[in-house]
């Protein structure tokens, strides 16, 4: 199946630090490149320059996008630049659902016509799922999905695809090899005598966006639709690019074996070429962005971008799953993010983040088919109906999730119950790629006796960092996590969130008893959290931290001053975790005496 092709594909599936080219010069200060959408910011614009230029060797462009951060966006621009770069520019596009490839349609649409972009559908998927913005760039027989006629096809610019339905155009021979050959064999028909023509690759690149979501061996099948003969003129110069977070919910599969459960995009993450190397987020250093600079040089291209600005939430929001998942590195630049502070809910109201102690016994359905929390899903619905009363939200801008279903059917029951008939309520998995005002998340889990149990069935957020993950990041300006801190406290990520909040007074206990964090690592101060300590104390004046830690002196600018204040400021915060890990550690050695 690979004979042929066996290079190309090679470099693709295990590229080599040889396979990449090194950079001799420093990049250009500013981009010369004319944008379709002036909106971009740096590192979304350098990721379109590498795969416009690839000058970072034969192998696979990796774009890392934490949530919030524009990836899809950023695939819209890279797919229009590599229209503009060639008229004979024939992309494909591929997602590992549908409804994510239908997003792409509805964001390329405004740029491209039906003649240009096609979205290709299985036959067996229903005309009610698809909308009907994207129904123009279908091809439809009597209500039924098809591939349009060759010649059609063969003018079209982009094809929209998710992976699984990719297997279409290998069944219709419409690889990037079939057409080759098949290009040869009438060329040599028609003209016997002709020395055999060598045929320019019809697919010019493939780009798979929520790569991190496909299995390997679904990303396999548009990989090798679009991959050369080895003998083509061009064989070793078509972009794949995949674009995805690998630190969110992965694969959906039924497959037991761990190798299944990784996605390509995962896999080709932690190859050397790409995590070892001196400008990836795992090198960084407490969220520090490092410069390329001169000193550095020679030294291998990049090929991929991590991107870091953070559009959708709350700088609070954003300081755990950021020094948890993203080595520190998430910069909030999202406007509008602070009106729900006035929330009377909120203990802390310069930051809209609480958690909210529930002791109350979860409880199994008497079939066995799920685990539910009464309690929690009452004190969930008291919140939101909080928010509704001081018009603060409509009941469409709150989500409450939970990961149990059980607990899904519960909320929804009694929300019906009280007429709150358009709060957004589902399981956590579901939510993946969405985002709300508001999010609050229902642990469900209370009694640490089946926490085993659930994690050997893969159940709950309780040693589950991506599902961890992806439920802290759904929300703009508002979260509220509902739990036991004394069960949730066994993973060491819950333990690291719990403290921010009892750092910064986020918290609403339901007992007198004070939960104390445990040893660990994970626990310690963000970038974020002391950027924001620091903003608040310049903010609250003359009783303020900045105030107390750095006056205004004789002939210092406000600036210098504030600039002072927020490294004094940083040692105090460094002081009073040197000062805990020592009032923890006498602990435990009071324990063992």
């Amino acid at each position: 199946m690979l004979h042929g092709q066996s290079t190309w594909v090679r470099s693709m599936l295990f590229p080599h630090v040889n396979d990449g080219i090194l950079q001799k010069r420093l990049n250009p200060m500013f981009s010369s490149l004319k944008l379709f959408d002036w909106s971009l910011n740096y590192e979304q614009i350098r990721a379109v320059e590498a795969v416009l230029d690839q000058k970072y060797g034969h192998v696979p462009y990796l774009v890392s996008g934490p949530p919030g951060t524009g990836k899809t966006k950023t695939v819209v621009e890279m797919t229009l630049q590599l229209l503009r770069s060639t008229t004979t520019a024939h992309l494909l596009l591929c997602t590992p659902s549908d409804p994510a490839a239908d997003i792409l349609v509805q964001r390329l649409k405004q740029r491209l016509m039906p003649t240009d972009l096609f979205r290709l559908n299985a036959p067996s998927r229903s005309m009610g799922e698809v909308s009907d913005t994207v129904l123009p760039f279908c091809c439809i027989d009597n209500g039924t999905f098809k591939l349009p006629p060759f010649t059609d096809l063969m003018r079209k610019k982009v094809v929209v695809v998710s992976c699984r339905d990719a297997v279409i155009l290998h069944q219709a021979r419409l690889s990037n090899s079939d057409l080759f050959r098949f290009e040869q064999a009438v060329h040599a028909g028609i003209h016997p005598e002709a020395p055999p023509c060598t045929p320019q690759p019809h697919w010019t690149g493939l780009i798979i966006d929520e790569a991190a979501q496909a299995t390997e061996p679904e990303a396999l099948l548009p990989l090798l639709l679009v991959a050369p003969p080895e003998d083509s003129p061009r064989a070793r110069m078509l972009p794949f690019v995949l674009v995805g977070d690998q630190n969110q919910l992965g694969p959906r599969t039924a497959w037991k074996d761990p190798s299944n459960q990784t996605s390509l995009f995962e896999r080709l993450l932690i190859r050397q070429l790409y995590s070892q190397h001196p400008l990836a987020r795992s090198q960084r250093v407490d969220g520090a962005v490092r410069p390329l600079t001169q000193e550095m040089l020679p030294i291998t291209r990049p090929p991929f971008t991590d991107l870091v600005r953070n559009y959708r939430s709350h700088p609070a929001i954003l300081a755990t799953p950021s020094s948890l998942f993203y080595n520190d590195t998430l910069e909030p630049c999202a406007a509008e993010t602070h009106s729900l502070l006035l929330w009377t809910g909120f203990s802390n109201h310069s930051m809209p983040v609480l958690f909210a102690e529930c002791r109350a016994p979860d409880e199994i359905e008497r079939d066995g088919g799920g685990w539910y929390n009464i309690g929690e899903a009452d004190l969930a619905l008291t919140m939101a109906k909080s928010l509704l009363n001081e018009q603060l939200l409509v009941q469409r801008e709150i989500c409450i999730m939970s990961p149990f279903r059980a607990q899904v059917k519960t909320l929804r029951t009694k929300a019906r119950q009280q007429d709150l008939w358009d709060l957004n309520i589902g399981p956590l998995e579901a939510f993946q790629g969405l985002e709300s005002r508001l999010v609050i998340v229902c642990t469900t889990r209370t009694r640490d006796r089946f926490v085993d149990q659930d994690i050997a069935k893969g159940l709950g957020v309780i040693h589950e960092p991506r599902r961890l993950n992806v439920a802290l990041t759904r929300a703009k300006e508002g979260l509220v996590i509902i739990g036991n801190p004394n069960v949730l406290d066994q993973d060491e990520n819950w333990a690291s969130f719990l403290a921010f909040c009892q750092r910064n007074g986020a918290w609403k206990g339901e007992r007198n008893t004070a939960w104390r964090p445990p040893h660990s690592h994970n626990i310690r101060t963000s970038r974020l959290e002391k950027q924001m300590a620091y903003k608040n104390g310049v903010e609250t004046g003359a009783n303020g931290l900045a105030r107390r830690l750095g006056k205004l002196k004789f002939g210092m600018s406000e600036e210098d001053a504030m600039w002072q204040s927020g490294v004094e400021a940083e040692e105090m915060l460094h002081e009073d975790e040197k000062e805990e890990d020592e009032e923890i550690h006498e602990g435990e050695l009071q324990v063992d005496q």
